[in-house]
């Protein structure tokens, strides 16, 4: 008789389905991804049996990452944990790959907390990001995260650094790994790259201290997530978070406005992330009448065609709403007359007290 506590995989990944034809052309890829599942579980075991070494750096360090491709909220929960941290006296800073950043191979400071060095171009969209949210921290960027970690140390005299998506990057010995899951896209069709969306096996989520599934408005793919991690990370705690508007600003003269000032406005949304589809969503839970959405690839780089594209839509809209990140890449094209706004948001946790009890255990251990 099947045991009824064993789950099929099926109930809980969002499996696609597509016909024979379909999967015979998507088969190179599927056995590219078992070379690469191969590669990414011989290279962990050498790390785990410790003829790859793992480097140590003087101070706490805590890992925040993910296992699948796309944006799951690395950036604000780096930003939340940073300001938590910085609150209680420790001195904190951060390190980011500076992924497609000029300044990826060479490394450098983005941010001594008070000055930026670096462009967007340069540091890569996130990072910059952190650095013009972020006072009094400072944040680094560079693909030797050990050397840049360590510069950090010595410079700044950190307590704690915080490695920016870094649960792959196994390098570095860790005091803490938070690992985040998108509830909304869940673990896509369950393959690796380049089949699907996984970074590595999910059965890399038993090395996460803590796990956070992020964006969990809806409860039926959260279930179904949260069978997974008892399955098959089952001693590791796990927690819920969304993004909570903040603020909504306008470009032009910098003036604050409550996130409810979008609601009943007729409004042109366009983002360049890795979900711009939930950017959207949390408009259109604000209020917002959206006449206009404009999904760009992640990483995109704006030009002024972009700016006259949207102004085709300038009789139509009353606001054009974009993210942080993406503001981020816009700073230097000239908007003119079109009322540009910046949503920006914060990462709620539900349960925050025991998120932190844990982080805080961790870093006096």
């Amino acid at each position: 008789m099947k045991d009824p506590r064993k789950r099929r995989w099926g109930d809980y990944l969002f499996l696609e389905r597509i016909r024979w034809d379909v999967a015979l052309l998507l088969f190179p890829l599927l056995i590219i991804s078992w070379i690469y599942g191969l590669v990414v579980w011989i290279r962990i075991k050498l790390y785990q049996a410790g003829l790859l070494k793992q480097a140590q750096l003087p101070c706490k360090v805590i890992s925040v990452g993910n296992v699948t491709l796309g944006g799951t909220g690395k950036t604000p929960m780096v930003a939340h944990l940073a300001r938590e941290i910085q609150k209680k006296g420790v001195k904190v800073g951060i390190v980011s790959r500076g992924y497609k950043g000029l300044k990826e191979d060479e490394g450098g400071v983005l941010s001594d907390g008070e000055n930026i060095y670096m462009t967007p171009a340069e540091a890569g969209d996130e990072p910059f990001m952190l650095a013009k949210m972020l006072a009094d921290i400072p944040v680094l960027v560079g693909r030797n995260r050990y050397e840049v970690g360590l510069y950090a140390y010595e410079r700044f005299g950190l307590d704690v650094l915080i490695l920016d998506d870094g649960f792959q990057h196994l390098g570095i010995k860790r005091d803490l790994d938070i690992v985040l899951i998108d509830t909304r896209r869940g673990f896509g069709n369950g393959h690796l790259f380049p089949r699907g969306p996984l970074r590595e096996p999910l059965r890399g989520l038993r090395r996460a201290s803590f796990l956070v599934l992020s964006k969990t408005e809806s409860s039926q793919p959260m279930r179904k997530i949260e069978g997974v991690l008892r399955d098959l990370a089952p001693a590791v705690p796990f927690c819920h978070s969304r993004y909570k508007p903040d603020y909504l600003m306008e470009a032009s003269s910098g003036r604050v406005f409550p996130p409810q000032f979008v609601q009943g406005k007729r409004a042109f949304a366009f983002a360049g992330i890795a979900d711009p589809d939930y950017f959207i969503h949390v408009l259109e839970e604000l209020g917002a009448e959206m006449v206009k959405e404009v999904r760009f690839p992640d990483h995109h780089r704006y030009a002024s065609k972009d700016v006259r594209m949207m102004r085709e839509y300038r009789d139509i809209a009353e606001v054009f709403v974009t993210t942080e990140k993406d503001y981020v890449k816009l700073q230097d094209i000239p908007f003119g007359d079109l009322p540009l706004f910046i949503l920006g948001v914060v990462q709620e946790i539900w349960e925050e007290e025991a998120f932190f009890r844990t982080v805080l255990s961790a870093l006096l251990s």
